[in-house]
């Protein structure tokens, strides 16, 4: 119940904050499964997707837990958006930006395939950058439901 109070109140800070006050916004990306150190697969470009334009221009808040299938060649076979705050519509763009990351083998072991899941969080507020990722690092902290 705890988690619940947290998550509604993180939101709700979040989304309160005037649309002429937010300044930044910034994406965090966390790697949930597996492990950036147990994963046999990495991104090539460490770069998170860029916040949906759609998404600022209403200056909204929200994250997305994708499921990516990768195939034995690191090609990404499809992406799911698993859950979402708000609505899933707002994720389309992300979807199709994680369609297009490129992956590779660093681990030395054989090529194989690999599902993961990652959380992406938007955050928006905050008169300088600083400001902006640390309201996104509290936001990933709460649950995506």
């Amino acid at each position: 119940m705890k988690q619940k109070s947290l998550i509604v109140f993180v939101f709700s800070m979040l989304t309160s904050i005037p649309v002429s006050a937010m300044n930044y916004g910034y994406v965090h990306l966390t790697e949930l499964q597996p492990t950036p150190q147990d994963a046999l697969w990495s991104r090539i470009k460490q770069v998170p997707p860029a916040y949906p334009v759609e998404m600022a221009m209403k200056g909204a808040v929200g994250c997305g837990v994708f499921k990516i299938s990768l195939d034995k060649d690191g090609k990404a076979e499809s992406i799911d958006l698993l859950t979402s705050v708000p609505a899933a519509a707002e994720f389309k763009s992300a979807k199709k930006e994680l369609k297009k990351w490129k992956w590779h083998n660093t681990t030395g072991k054989p090529d194989a395939p690999e599902q993961k899941i990652l959380r992406l969080d938007y955050c928006m507020g905050g008169s300088t950058e600083a400001e902006a990722i640390q309201r996104c690092e509290l936001q990933a902290k709460a649950e995506c439901k």
